[in-house]
């Protein structure tokens, strides 16, 4: 991954996540530079 190894927490969340919501979040890692983005990302589906 472009972002190198992902923490187990961040792993586990993304593991657990909806079809919807991968596929969502496959469209918005394009947009990502970094490890925060996708932490940001993953923390607004759970607000």
């Amino acid at each position: 991954m472009r972002f190198g190894e992902l923490p187990e927490e961040v792993s586990n969340t993304i593991s657990g996540l909806s079809l919807t919501d991968l596929e969502n979040l496959s469209e918005a890692l394009l947009d990502f530079t970094n490890l925060p983005d996708v932490q940001n990302w993953l923390s607004q589906l759970q607000d």
